[in-house]
């Protein structure tokens, strides 16, 4: 806890401990003063910094919450010292996690879909709530192509599916629509199973797990690009949302405070930044950094797009948005902005 720094000052200190000899020389009556240097040593106690705690990410398993994460872990370590490490899993598995203490961050806690976990968590203090992630986000569980519907002009509505399932047969569907569903084990794939009971659906409409995020973007790209029909969950912003062409067919609005599983569109959604109770008080430069945190639409879009354009690893993502785009440096402080910018160098 401390270290002992051993200081052989030659104290001239003036312990010149004129240590006054007095001496007589010869007949003279005059005594004569030497003076004598006398070596001490000092022992000064410096205490050590002690490591800093490694700071665990909830590895959502999509794209923009994990180059969130990249973008955050590299700041976080580059800029503020602190170890990090991450948890793979899902929206189902990692909120108990950020709950528990197995993880202490995530960077999108998506609302409503997990509005009943959410409230029922900060009513009991296990999670707290320390800014904001991406913006401008929708979602929808009836996406189709704008030229399907310039198509067939009468597909406005969900309502409309029933009398236009044929378009959205396919070998393995069972003879009914093939609606390309949202990832098991995210919250918006239990939602979009109950709207799917609730609009009794189940005779003309079979739901599709898609596998991951990837492979459901790759269905509705492949389709896209061959011109055929396609129904599905997509949400925004995404590279994928934000370079085709596409329509949200209609649903009841959700009141304030609905819950969009009972039969509703989905709302807007808030996107929040979320860590463990433990965090602030052993990382509150960090809780700081994470206030002023704005990863907006166009950070996400253009990071998104690199990233795919170029086969590029998350970390190496991550890197390159924060060489091109300082929108970082209003979150962090002066002496972690000046740490960041010499290892990217």
């Amino acid at each position: 806890m401390f270290t002992h720094i051993r200081s052989s000052w030659s104290i001239l200190l003036a312990l010149m401990v004129a240590t006054s000899l007095v001496s007589f020389a010869g007949c003279s009556s005059d005594p004569e003063v030497v003076e004598k240097i006398v070596e001490v040593e000092k022992i000064v106690e410096v205490e050590k910094e002690q490591p800093k705690e490694t700071i665990i990410f909830s590895n959502l398993n999509w794209d923009s919450a994990l180059l969130q994460n990249s973008i955050a872990r590299y700041i976080i370590e580059n800029g503020y010292g602190y170890p990090t490490d991450a948890v793979d899993g899902n929206t189902v598995s990692l909120f108990p996690a950020l709950q528990d203490g197995t993880t202490h961050v995530t960077m999108e806690i998506w609302l409503p879909n997990q509005q009943d976990v959410w409230d029922e968590a900060m009513k009991e203090g296990t999670v707290v709530s320390v800014g904001s992630s991406l913006d401008d986000n929708w979602q929808s569980m009836f996406v189709i192509p704008k030229y399907v519907q310039e198509a067939n002009p009468g597909l406005v509505s969900y309502k409309d599916i029933e009398a236009h399932k044929d378009l959205f047969v396919t070998p393995d569907s069972d003879g009914k629509a093939r609606l390309v569903s949202c990832i098991a084990g995210w919250k918006c794939e239990q939602v979009n199973t109950a709207k799917h009971e609730v609009y009794g659906m189940d005779s003309y409409v079979k739901l599709v797990d898609p596998g991951s995020a990837a492979a459901l973007f790759a269905d509705l790209e492949g389709a896209y690009a061959r011109g055929d029909n396609w129904l599905g969950y997509i949400w925004g912003p995404t590279k994928t949302a934000a370079t085709l062409d596409l329509v949200v067919l209609e649903e009841e609005p959700c009141p304030p405070g609905c819950d969009p599983s009972l039969g509703y569109a989905y709302p807007v959604a808030d996107v929040l930044i979320a860590v463990h109770p433990s965090l602030p008080a052993r990382a509150p430069d960090v809780i700081e950094m994470f206030r002023k945190y704005d990863f907006n639409a166009a950070s996400q879009v253009s990071a998104e797009g690199w990233m795919a354009e170029n086969d590029e690893s998350l970390e190496n993502t991550a890197v390159w948005w924060l060489k091109n785009d300082d929108a970082w440096k209003a979150w962090v402080t002066s002496e972690a902005e000046a740490k960041i910018t010499a290892s990217l160098q």
